[in-house]
């Protein structure tokens, strides 16, 4: 073997070198990232997004994506004062006979205690039932509970608001 051939041989052998330190880099990197994601959401960003999933679902009259985030046990108190289970909530908003134009949730607040937290909001709606068109608001409050490293709703509550409302509550007999 010539100079010339061993001198080639030499470099060939540190392009592999440097080839495989390049390639194996690249693998941890590629590895860290794959394991490691880039930023796990807060507890409350987490709900805040579920809480945006439930508006979209309500609006669409989709169970489906309603069924992802009520909890088994979900109960609900009607604007009227009913209470309701989970079965007649996801049945009464996915074949509601209203015609949602708009949803929008505002001056909503999170605050969690461990595995459950306390959400409240008002809720500005508009919607067409019959022909007409009905807009309205509604201060909400909703219990949601961490089941298997998820967040589902366990409880909800919507009040009307009306600024004209002026009926006291003891009524005398």
């Amino acid at each position: 073997m010539g100079p010339v051939q061993r001198m080639l041989d030499g470099h060939i052998a540190k392009f592999r070198r440097g080839s495989i330190r390049i390639l194996t880099s690249f693998l941890i990197v590629f590895l860290a990232a794959s394991v490691y994601p880039a930023e796990r959401l807060s507890d409350e960003e987490q709900i805040l997004k579920l809480e945006d999933d439930w508006v979209r679902a309500l609006e669409k009259q989709d169970r489906e994506g309603l069924n992802k985030i009520l909890a088994r046990e979900f109960t609900f108190i009607e604007p009227d004062g009913s209470l309701i289970n989970r079965d007649d909530y996801l049945a009464d908003r996915s074949s509601n006979a209203s015609d949602t134009e708009s949803f929008e949730i505002a001056d909503v607040k999170v605050r969690v205690f461990g595995d459950s937290a306390l959400v409240t909001g008002i809720s500005k709606i508009t919607e067409r039932r019959q022909g007409n068109r009905y807009r309205f608001s509604l201060r909400w409050k909703e219990l949601w509970v961490r089941e298997a490293g998820k967040w589902r709703v366990l409880a909800g509550q919507a009040t009307p608001v009306n600024p004209k409302w002026d009926v006291p509550f003891v009524v005398p007999e």
